[in-house]
């Protein structure tokens, strides 16, 4: 700031607080630009399996048992319901969400409901996992649907 025998006080006064707002937004926004919340762009990955119990019509008999290949499966950032991305299993029940962020997540696959009356009815089989660091490979215990 220039300031020369004409400069009055009250110029001054108005010059020195245009600086501190200026400082004061630039600092808001630099701060804010270095939070990253949940989600794709970082090195961490959530790996896991997806495992299938067949039973008959009433659910007392199971026919059979596997990994299930080319099943859906969803991810979920931080705390919200929509859908972030999806895979399909590899070939072995596997899948991988690689290039997360630290934070929350909620992995899901769609089974068939047991408790409905209703045939057709389904119901998310969720896990929710946290991941704390950069890096961090998380595997999850197998997402056990229903067929």
């Amino acid at each position: 700031m220039f300031i020369n025998k004409n400069t009055d006080l009250k110029t001054l006064l108005i010059m020195a607080k245009l600086q501190l707002l200026i400082v004061s937004l630039l600092t808001v926004c630099l701060i804010s630009a270095c939070r990253k919340e949940a989600g794709p762009g970082g090195k961490a990955s959530i790996t896991g399996k997806v495992y299938v119990k067949n039973y008959d019509l009433s659910y007392t008999i199971l026919l059979s048992e596997y990994y299930e290949q080319g099943e859906n499966v969803y991810i979920s950032y931080g705390n919200e319901t929509t859908v972030g991305d999806n895979v399909k299993t590899s070939y072995d029940g596997s899948f991988i969400f690689p290039y997360l962020r630290k934070g929350k997540y909620k992995i899901w696959s769609v089974s068939k409901d047991s408790s409905s009356s209703d045939p057709a009815a389904t119901r998310a089989i969720i896990q929710e996992i946290e991941i704390k660091s950069a890096k961090q490979q998380v595997t999850l215990s197998d997402i056990v649907i229903l067929k």
